[in-house]
């Protein structure tokens, strides 16, 4: 899935709670996945960095709608 569907598709869950505060919801998730994935040096996976990245593309699609 691309950063952009994500950011779809998080939009469209969050829908429920009205149109203009789904965006907001769904900006919160991703802030708060962003904070979850653990950043210590020492424990930095390709795994990792590719989360990282992809959650911070989702946001910027998120921002862009």
């Amino acid at each position: 899935m691309t950063p952009k569907e994500k950011a779809k598709e998080l939009i469209r869950q969050f829908y429920s709670v009205g149109a203009v505060e789904c965006k907001q919801c769904a900006l919160i998730a991703v802030d708060e996945i962003i904070e979850s994935i653990p950043k210590e040096p020492s424990i930095y996976t390709v795994q990792r960095i590719g989360s990282i990245m992809f959650w911070v593309e989702v946001k910027q699609e998120l921002e862009k709608l």
